[in-house]
């Protein structure tokens, strides 16, 4: 056999073994969390009386792409227990700082049995308890300023406590 003939043979192999031992690529993957928290705390308005907040109960969701992991959507379902109960929603944009800090700022409304709509914004410290687990604890601020359980001309606010669990799933 010719010496280009076989060069040529060679380059084939090379490019035929390379392809062969190309790793697949992967898109963007998705990276799910839930989670389960209560809090309570004081709350207040224009009319200057602090009082303790209705203890609330919120089961969640997040989700964040690998790529990018520090940021992450959360969403969550509210159930107010105690003196009354209420059903509400809210949504959040949630950021990691650091290893165990996460900060959110996000829309939250009780729609039952009156409603309230405002912000939210909160600092969360995540202990680690397992691979996949952490117990959740920290302040949240809600500011509610429309619905039908507010009095007129007023801005209702509660500063909570919360702790809980999340779980990576």
């Amino acid at each position: 056999m010719n010496r280009p003939k076989l060069i040529s043979i060679a380059l084939w192999a090379a490019i035929v073994s390379g392809i062969a031992w190309q790793k697949t690529a992967f898109a963007q993957q998705y990276l799910w969390g839930a989670s389960a928290t209560a809090s309570s705390g004081v709350e207040g308005g224009s009319q200057g009386s602090l009082l303790r907040t209705r203890t609330r109960l919120r089961l969640g969701g997040d989700v964040r792409i690998d790529e990018a992991p520090d940021n992450i959507v959360a969403f969550g379902l509210l159930a107010e227990v105690e003196p009354r109960a209420g059903l509400g929603a809210d949504a959040r944009f949630v950021r990691t700082v650091g290893e165990r800090f996460i900060v959110d700022a996000g829309v939250l409304g009780i729609l039952a049995p009156a409603s309230l709509y405002g912000a939210c914004a909160g600092l969360t410290y995540r202990l680690p308890i397992a691979r996949r687990a952490q117990a959740v604890l920290g302040p949240e601020m809600d500011v509610y300023f429309l619905g039908t359980d507010l009095p007129d001309g007023t801005v209702f606010w509660e500063l909570r406590f919360q702790g809980g669990f999340r779980v990576d799933l």
